[in-house]
């Protein structure tokens, strides 16, 4: 089996097994797919119809206002999954864009063929809806604690939580993510960084 697409296929066995037969009609449906640094993998008005995993690299998804301010929605390194689930599902154009911070290899598999094939082979269907369900979880939780922390708490999360990811993504995209301006989100840095606060952040929202 192509060694391109064991990190997928090891990702997928966290949560079900498929015999080796069906791992390889899997493979048969996906591609390599390489973006340069500040390359577009989506861009708002378009249509989204693949799925993407990770091989190598960095992306960020983020959403732009009226205003022209960008917000981040969420992030991607290695080993995570990537796409728009509203254009994708509703085969409408995505409000948000998608864009490599880093030189990127990603896994592609088209949406539709991904469907099919999950009707004949219900572990994997089953890995996508464990998998859909825990990045509701995610999106749950990133709700309650912009009700609840303070942007220094959040930040202290974010970086106890994600180290990879809070490690490569430029400290802007960081502040956006957490709903912070640039310049108020270099004061909270700041302050954690002197401070060295953490520990029980990450204990209160326990996964």
């Amino acid at each position: 089996m192509d060694m391109l697409y064991e990190n997928i296929l090891r990702n997928i066995r966290r949560f079900v097994l498929m015999p080796p037969e069906q791992e390889e009609a899997f493979c048969l449906l996906l591609s390599i797919k390489k973006i340069k640094k500040k390359e577009f993998l989506l861009r708002e008005g378009d249509v989204c119809t693949d799925e993407y995993f990770v091989n190598k690299g960095c992306l960020r998804e983020y959403f732009v206002d009226q205003k022209g301010t960008e917000h981040n929605l969420y992030f991607a390194i290695e080993d995570w999954w990537i796409s728009d689930l509203y254009s994708r599902t509703q085969m409408a154009p995505t409000y948000c864009n998608i864009v490599a911070l880093e030189d990127s290899e990603l896994i592609q598999v088209n949406h539709l063929a991904l469907e099919k094939f999950m009707e004949e082979v219900p572990a994997l269907e089953r890995f996508f809806r464990m998998s859909y369900q825990q990045s509701l979880v995610n999106q749950h939780l990133r709700n309650l604690q912009m009700l609840s922390m303070t942007a220094e708490e959040r930040y202290i999360y974010f970086r106890e939580r994600y180290p990879k990811v809070a490690n490569r993504i430029p400290q802007k995209h960081i502040a956006t993510f957490l709903g912070l301006t640039p310049e108020f989100f270099n004061t909270v840095h700041a302050k954690v960084m002197r401070s060295n606060r953490k520990g029980y952040i990450l204990s209160n929202f326990k996964m």
